[in-house]
């Protein structure tokens, strides 16, 4: 299975495997905007492990714990505005060889962690942790179980992959074929800017006047059709 998160942090984007999933006709949990990375330039890959939060610290130092390296803690905590990680959190992670976070809540200490190269996705930045939260507003976290992250519905050792572009989940049946179409998809992408630097204008190489033509005639002409048709992908 580590070969999925070389591959993808070596690679391929989300951007090319949610197109893939489509293709292979594939369901992919994609989180609605709003979690973004801390660093642009960083991606994880790797199982899901989940925790409901609630404010409750305890429940994300018991993710952490028992995380696996490479490894995925995605924690969802949208019941107040506190950080549920920071640089402790972090260089722990660091240690264990975990691939990263997905924080559907707020963190600290962003500096470090992007120096200590944790990738992390989250909705932004507090400097108060949970620990400073009236009890009132404290429960006990649920670790291991279904997770709602932006809209997306992550349950344990489902796959999650983050780049710049967003959040992508993926069953881990399915890394197989989405993975074999994102290959066949590069190495069009890769031969079609090769052709575009070479000079090739990109309507001609999708053959646009010919699909237009054809939508002209019949408004429910479908481009990804026609691109299937050329041999084409974007």
């Amino acid at each position: 299975m580590s070969d999925y998160s070389n591959l993808f942090g070596e690679r391929y984007s989300t951007s090319l495997l949610a197109d893939a999933a489509y293709r292979a006709g594939v369901e992919v949990g994609m989180p609605t905007p709003g979690l973004r990375p801390l660093d642009a330039h960083s991606k994880l890959a790797g199982p899901a492990v989940t925790v409901e939060a609630e404010n409750d610290l305890v429940s994300v130092l018991e993710a952490v714990h028992r995380a696996a390296p490479n490894d995925v803690v995605v924690i969802a905590n949208r019941t107040a505005d506190v950080a549920m990680i920071g640089d402790l959190i972090g260089a722990e992670a660091v240690r264990r060889g975990l691939a990263g976070f997905v924080v559907d809540g707020l963190v600290r200490d962003t500096v470090e962690l992007i120096d200590l190269g944790v990738p992390v996705h989250c909705r932004g930045s507090c400097p108060v942790g949970p620990l400073k939260v009236p009890a009132a507003m404290k429960g006990i976290g649920v670790v291991g179980g279904p997770v709602l992250i932006n809209g997306a519905t992550v349950f344990p050792g489902m796959w999650v992959f983050g780049d710049a572009d967003g959040l992508i989940i993926l069953k881990v049946d399915n890394l197989e074929e989405v993975f074999d179409n994102a290959a066949v998809a590069l190495r069009r992408e890769e031969s079609l800017a090769g052709e575009i630097a070479s000079g090739t204008v990109l309507g001609d190489a999708f053959e646009l006047d010919a699909f237009l033509s054809k939508r002209s005639d019949d408004p429910h002409s479908d481009f990804n059709t026609h691109l299937t048709e050329i041999g084409r992908a974007i």
